[in-house]
């Protein structure tokens, strides 16, 4: 019908521009140009103006239940999906830095009967990953995605998480609540991760780090040393010890405290990222420091930290 319509109205057109031409032939120069102001003269055209594309960040809260499960699924599966095959290192830091280890030695349980991850409850890794908040406070809902394509599958798991924030259950959603979730997620606060992604792979190692830099009973030694094992680059590891020895400051934070908050997001140079950081909370940060992480260009892993500016 909508065919029709644009036919007829396009024939009617030429019929009023065809009855105008007529009337100026047949009349002075006077009429002739009446008859030509009756004729609308076309808009120009416009210039097409392509407003540029937003660039993508990842933004985390010290301390927040779903900043600190996004932090733990993020870097769970770069572990599991490192490209020499999976981190069993970070993978073990990470269980224990996260879960407690009641739920940590129930997962074992569960994952020699049934075969598969117990954090992801596949085999295999998922191609994205959102962390959303739920209207229970210490509860959040993952959302793993497997597959890619157009025939994606979906998973939705209710992490419970303990006051201190450490995970104390897993468990998967009904279908029907899964259904109900996925209508009402839209409002919800949440921070997604796609896996392999460059700004994703450098939140989930600046995440982790901040969780295990500021555990509630001290820095997490072990997380930390598994998490620069890896996401950087061996020279660089050492480079950046060095620098420490020298300066007598966390080399990938560039400070002597953990931020309150930060941002990563892509650089305006291929292979750079930018991590912004906020220091001493309140409405006002005291300090706020911006970081250029540049990343080797096959695996993804940092080979240089410069800071750009401190206000």
């Amino acid at each position: 019908m909508s065919r029709n319509t644009h036919t007829r109205r396009r024939s009617g057109r030429r019929a009023a521009f065809a009855s105008g031409l007529v009337l100026a032939v047949g009349l002075g120069v006077s009429a002739q140009v009446a008859a030509q102001a009756a004729v609308p003269a076309p808009a120009p055209a416009k210039a097409s103006v392509k407003a540029p594309a937003a660039l993508r960040s990842v933004s985390g809260f010290n301390g927040d239940v779903v900043t600190q499960v996004a932090d733990f699924y993020g870097a769970y599966i770069d572990a599991k999906d490192d490209a020499q095959g999976p981190d069993a290192a970070l993978v073990k830091a990470l269980r224990a830095h996260y879960l407690t280890p009641a739920f940590a030695k129930q997962l074992a349980a569960w994952e020699k009967k049934n075969k598969v991850d117990g954090l992801l409850r596949a085999q295999n890794v998922p191609v994205d990953w959102t962390v959303s908040e739920v209207g229970n406070g210490l509860d959040v809902v993952v959302t793993l995605t497997f597959g890619g394509g157009e025939s994606p599958t979906t998973t939705r798991l209710v992490v419970k998480q303990e006051p201190t924030g450490q995970i104390t259950g897993i468990r998967t959603m009904s279908i029907a609540s899964a259904k109900a979730f996925a209508k009402s997620s839209a409002a919800v606060r949440s921070v997604s991760g796609q896996t392999g992604d460059s700004v994703t792979q450098v939140a989930d190692f600046y995440g982790a780090y901040v969780d295990a830099k500021d555990a509630p009973m001290g820095p997490d030694a072990a997380l930390v040393k598994a998490l620069r094992a890896h996401y950087l680059t061996p020279a660089f590891a050492k480079q950046l010890g060095a620098w420490e020895k020298k300066n007598k400051v966390d080399g990938v934070l560039r400070a002597q405290n953990v931020p309150v908050d930060w941002t990563v997001s892509e650089g305006v140079n291929s292979g750079e990222i930018v991590v912004t950081h906020s220091f001493g909370g309140g409405e006002s940060p005291t300090v706020r420091t911006d970081l250029v992480v540049k990343l080797e260009p096959v695996f993804g892993d940092v080979t240089d930290i410069r800071t750009t500016s401190a206000r």
